[in-house]
């Protein structure tokens, strides 16, 4: 049964990573669907910090499908096919340490959470990704560039943690999100300069 459901979400994740380096709102519904499915599987082969972030996941989806769509929230660009979207912008300095605190606070926070009162087997790095995570996902439903830095991060650790723990699929689509970081941060960056321009 893991081993299928691992199979589903490694294939909905490839949709998952197109809509976002398309920078599409339908990356939210995938986004919704997928760590529903984590949550369960994540479980089954003790990855407590994964399934932690899958619950995140799940509400932080909900609030980036809202932000991304909802007309009222945040500068908006029209689109070549003349839609209003969110507009890809730049964190600030001031942003950036603010989320660089949180991630340290989060991560501290779980480490010790997973090593006094779990069994994991990996509590440094699954706790890791677990803060690093929390923090991308609201760097993208805020539609911040800099959310793929995060993303890499991620996905290198990921790719180790998943392939450690037998889940071949999902740290096979971590090693395509690993490069998919990389484009995606020159197509958002490409996509930013030409709505600023396009404004102008």
């Amino acid at each position: 049964m893991v081993e299928y459901l691992d199979f589903f979400v490694s294939l909905l994740g490839i949709l998952y990573l197109w809509w976002e380096y398309r920078a599409h709102w339908l990356v939210w519904v995938a986004g919704i669907v997928m760590p529903a499915i984590d949550l369960f599987l994540y479980f089954e082969v003790g990855l407590y910090g994964d399934m932690m972030i899958s619950a995140y996941y799940l509400l932080a989806a909900c609030y980036g499908l809202v932000l991304w769509t909802w007309p009222g929230y945040g500068r908006r660009v029209k689109t070549s096919g003349g839609k209003n979207v969110l507009a890809i912008t730049s964190m600030s300095v001031r942003v950036a340490v603010r989320l660089a605190v949180a991630l340290v606070l989060i991560w501290v926070a779980t480490w010790w959470f997973l090593s006094e009162w779990t069994n994991s087997t990996v509590p440094v790095q699954d706790s890791l990704t677990n803060a690093i995570s929390m923090v991308a996902m609201w760097a993208m439903a805020r539609k911040y560039l800099q959310q793929w830095w995060l993303w890499f991060a991620v996905d290198i650790i990921d790719v180790y943690l998943l392939a450690y723990k037998g889940l071949p699929f999902k740290a096979g689509i971590h090693v395509a999100y690993t490069v998919f970081a990389v484009m995606g941060y020159f197509r958002w960056r490409r996509m930013m300069r030409s709505a600023v321009t396009a404004a102008e």
